[in-house]
């Protein structure tokens, strides 16, 4: 218990006077000798004890009414946690910064902008020399706990919402982090928040340093209708020059009522196409955009819808590498040898030498020679019989594989478990076995390539010599022969690896002497290749990781999405960047992914937030003090007056108040039964005497 006004308690010492003016005026006993007492009338004593206790009754009730009285006036407070008015107060505001709070409210303004607007009120209810802390929902860096509360004002200045999503358990550890920092009993947390139910976690949190800690919740509500752009999923196939590019999106209707709207595609910010959908409640609905690039480039684009709720996720960006024509590098094993493996694939699929009459441009390089750097410029490699290969090769491939590129392999004499014993996956470690030689004919191509088989008389083809082929569980058959596999697909992280049991050249069989071998080797180039500038997609708040092409690269130059740059350190070839909160295109020189796209976290479009009965449910409630006190404040009012009466706690004058006008009531209704009392029995009580002698 605390008092507001403790001068008042100096009137704690009046609350003796009545007992000190009832001893000073009490009745004293008076000895009278007479020497007779037959005139006289004898009284009961009992009479004399009754009003003994009538005037302990009244010297309790002034006494009590006193005090009452003195405490009243003291204004006492009551308060469930110990907060002590000598000790500066440490404060940390929890400000949900992630998509849902880009919502419009009833005044026009979004949720963002109320909250943040609540936060600097919750700023001015602190003292001088109280301590303040400022910790995003989304993750992204706040305030440590200063003295300085000019530094908070200025960063909520500057705050924007984010395309994110958020953790209130991640958040409220960090607050905790800051309160428990310095040994201050008076610590608070003000989480601001929509209270968006995707959000909340599935269970209550517990808090490491919860006893004595108050918990203000501060909602902030507003509207749920809201559509969104939820995806764009472009091919990783090449994309080139006056050939369609296809878009496919998907749009979501997070609301309760039907709604039509329009759609529109962009391309470097300029309207390429538009059209109208009407997506149902809580439905998506599924189109695509058809557009014909016209140059070469990496070329940025968007899909938009009209939407007047939420902004952040009414446009979705995408980036695709347009090209001339497929770039494929054929990769030679032995610098010194004069047989050219690759001399009918060359033939079949760039017989013009490098002018690309298939749409395909060849470059050869050699194995020992290989760096990151030409597999970027190329949308497939090729290798042809490799000898086995070395660590740093097999992890150099590897690597190209993960961030998405091609590889095809083919077979021959040099061919056998060995060659890929290096690779540290061991599906492709094990995929190969030794060359066979056999008598077959005929080839039946499945999957994307079945059409062909109408088309080709691929029933001419003879088998010599085959390499065995083992895949694995998750591997695609693309082509075999009399139930032996030809042609095998493993997906190794974004990227493929094509693994073909013959050689391209006479040794395996007479297929390279076909009419069908140029066109099946066209088909399976431009199935395999991947973009050679590969892209990412990251939600925004993620983290990307980039793989420097040139180790001794330091630092690494971005361009940011609001056409700023900047330049974040390497470490051993790899380098990290998180300021991914607002959606955009980033693009990185000498690094890999070459493009990296922001978008808006497609839940977070789902406006629907928790009832206002179950905001309290955030943290776990227990017995003894160890849970923290919370509260519920409303933010359509001043938070100064709420705050500071929580911090007070309650007010107890009134009842004092009354129990003193009760009290002086009881003493007038006692004091004036004595006083009848004592006049209807005429005068005062006379006790016996003894004769004296």
């Amino acid at each position: 218990m605390t008092f507001a006004n403790p001068i008042f308690l100096w009137g704690l010492l009046a609350v003796p006077l009545p007992i000190l003016l009832h001893l000073f005026f009490r009745r004293r006993k008076a000895k009278v000798v007479f020497s007779t007492l037959q005139f006289f009338h004898l009284r009961e004593r009992f009479l004399a004890h009754r009003r003994r206790l009538r005037e302990f009754i009244l010297l309790l009730i002034r006494t009590l009414a006193l005090l009452c009285l003195a405490l009243a006036l003291a204004r006492p407070l009551f308060t469930r946690m110990p907060f002590s008015l000598a000790s500066r107060t440490n404060a940390v505001i929890v400000l949900d910064d992630t998509l849902s709070m880009d919502r419009k409210t009833g005044s026009g303004a979004t949720a963002f902008e109320i909250a943040v607007q609540k936060a600097d009120e919750i700023l001015d209810t602190l003292s001088e020399g109280d301590g303040a802390a400022l910790v995003f929902l989304s993750g992204h860096p706040g305030v440590a706990l200063t003295r300085k509360i000019q530094v908070i004002r200025q960063r909520l200045q500057e705050a924007r919402v984010t395309g994110a999503t958020g953790s209130f358990g991640s958040a409220l550890k960090e607050a905790d982090a800051h309160l428990s920092a310095e040994g201050n009993p008076n610590r608070e947390v003000f989480v601001l928040s929509d209270f968006q139910r995707n959000q909340m976690p599935a269970r209550p949190l517990a808090l490491d340093h919860a006893k004595g800690l108050r918990l203000y919740l501060l909602p902030v509500s507003g509207a749920t209708d809201n559509l969104s752009v939820s995806a764009i999923k472009l091919s990783t196939r090449p994309q080139m020059v006056n050939r369609p590019l296809v878009v496919p999106y998907r749009i979501r209707n997070s609301g309760t009522a039907d709604r039509e709207a329009e759609v529109r595609l962009l391309v470097a910010d300029e309207p390429r196409a538009t059209s109208t959908l009407t997506a149902p409640a809580g439905q998506t609905v599924d189109g695509r955009f058809e557009f014909v690039p016209d140059r070469a480039g990496i070329l940025n684009g968007a899909v938009c819808v009209a939407d007047r709720n939420v902004a952040l996720d009414n446009r979705r960006v995408f980036a695709v590498n347009v090209c001339e024509n497929i770039n494929a590098l054929f990769l030679e094993s032995d610098i010194l040898s004069r047989v050219r493996p690759f001399h009918f694939l060359k033939l079949a699929v760039d017989p013009s030498d490098g002018n690309a009459a298939n749409g395909i441009a060849v470059e050869t390089g050699f194995v020992p020679e290989l760096t990151p750097k030409d597999l970027e410029k190329h949308h497939v490699a090729v290798l042809a019989n490799p000898t086995p290969l070395s660590a740093a090769t097999a992890s150099l491939l590897a690597h190209h594989l993960s961030a998405g590129g091609a590889l095809i392999v083919f077979g021959g004499d040099n061919v056998d478990r060995p060659t890929f014993a290096a690779w540290p996956d061991p599906r492709l470690a094990n995929l190969y076995g030794a060359r066979q030689t056999l008598d077959l004919a005929g080839a039946t191509l499945k999957g994307p390539f079945q059409g062909l088989n109408a088309i080709l008389h691929l029933d001419l083809v003879k088998w010599q010599h085959l390499n065995a082929l083992t895949p694995s569980p998750s591997a695609t058959v693309l082509a075999e022969t009399h139930g032996r596999p030809l042609i095998v697909e493993e997906k190794v992280g974004a990227g493929t690896f094509v693994a073909c049991a013959f050689s391209c050249r006479r040794d395996s069989g007479n297929w390279p002497e076909l009419k069908s071998f140029p066109v099946a080797m066209i088909h399976l180039l431009t199935y395999a290749a991947q973009d050679p500038q590969p892209r990412a997609d990251v939600a925004c708040g993620g983290t990307v990781r980039f793989s420097a092409l040139d180790s001794d690269d330091r630092p690494l130059s971005l361009r940011l999405p609001d056409g700023s740059a900047a330049r974040i350190p390497v470490r051993k070839g790899e380098a990290a960047f998180s300021d991914t909160g607002q959606p955009g295109i980033l693009t990185a020189e000498r690094a890999r992914p070459r493009c990296v796209t922001f978008n808006p976290v497609p839940d977070e479009s789902d406006l629907a937030c928790l009832p206002p009965s179950k905001i309290a449910d955030l943290v776990e409630s227990g017995l003894g003090g160890a849970s923290p006190a919370v509260s519920v404040l409303k933010t359509d009012a001043q938070i100064d007056s709420q705050v500071r009466a929580f911090r007070r706690g309650s007010d107890l004058t009134g009842i004092f108040l009354f129990l003193a006008l009760l009290l002086l009531v009881l003493e007038l209704l006692v004091g004036n039964a004595y006083l009848l009392a004592g006049r209807g029995r005429g005068g005062p009580v006379i006790r016996r005497l003894e004769d004296t002698p």
